[in-house]
C-alpha cells in the first residue's frame, strides 16, 4: 500500500509538470488541498507543513505558498471553515529581485497550463495606483497591483518596490470570482 502512494505521488508531480489541470483549488475542501499540497513535486511541503509551505534559500530569498479559508480582504462574509477561499504564491528575492513574469512562472508551475491559460485570459478589472485608486502610503514602498476575473477564478498580483524602484516581494493570489467584487471594493478604498 504504502509503494503504491508512491507511485500516485509520483504520476501526481508527472501530471503537474505536463500541464494536466490542478486538482487543489480555492473552492475545495481543506483536506482536498491539503492532500494535492503533499503531492505536489514543485511545492515539496516538509513533515507538518499542511496548507502553508515555507522555503528559504537565504534570508534573501524566500518562497511561500499559503492557502486559507479566508478571503484575501480577511473579511469573510460566509465563512465556511472547511473551504478554501484563495491560495497564495509570495516570492521574496532582494538578489535578483521578482517579476511579474516570475510569478506567472511560478503560476504555471504549481498549478498547471490550465490555470495558467485562464490567468493570461482573464480580464483586469483593477490596476493600482491610479487615478481612482490611491496608492499606498508609505515612503519607504510603492506597490503595485492588478486584479483579474477569468472564467474559472480571479488573480490578484501585487508587487512591491522600494524608493529606488527594485522590486524584491511578488504575491500572486488565487481566488473565488465570488470575492473578486469585494476584493476591488477594498483596494479602491485605498483601506490597505
Amino acid at each position: 500500500m504504502a509503494k503504491l502512494g508512491r507511485v500516485g505521488l509520483m504520476a501526481w508531480g508527472l501530471w503537474l509538470g505536463l500541464g494536466i489541470p490542478a486538482l487543489a483549488l480555492p473552492g475545495q475542501t481543506r483536506s482536498q488541498v491539503a492532500a494535492w499540497i503533499q503531492g505536489n513535486a514543485t511545492l515539496r511541503p516538509q513533515p507538518g507543513e499542511q496548507l502553508v509551505v515555507h522555503r528559504t534559500d537565504t534570508p534573501a530569498r524566500r518562497f511561500t505558498f499559503r492557502a486559507s479559508v479566508f478571503p484575501p480582504t480577511g473579511v469573510p462574509g460566509a465563512l465556511v471553515l472547511n473551504k478554501i477561499r484563495s491560495e497564495q504564491i509570495l516570492l521574496v528575492d532582494i538578489i535578483d529581485g521578482v517579476s511579474k513574469t516570475r510569478l506567472e512562472e511560478s503560476l504555471r508551475r504549481i498549478y498547471g497550463a490550465d490555470i495558467l491559460r485562464d490567468y493570461e485570459q482573464a480580464e483586469r478589472v483593477l490596476l493600482y495606483p491610479s487615478a481612482e485608486t490611491p496608492a499606498y502610503t508609505n515612503q519607504y514602498l510603492v506597490i503595485q497591483g492588478e486584479l483579474f476575473v477569468g472564467d474559472r477564478f480571479a488573480y490578484w498580483v501585487e508587487l512591491t518596490s522600494d524608493t529606488l524602484g527594485r522590486i524584491e516581494t511578488g504575491r500572486i493570489t488565487l481566488l473565488l470570482q465570488e470575492d473578486a467584487p469585494a476584493l476591488a471594493n477594498f483596494l479602491s478604498g485605498g483601506v490597505r
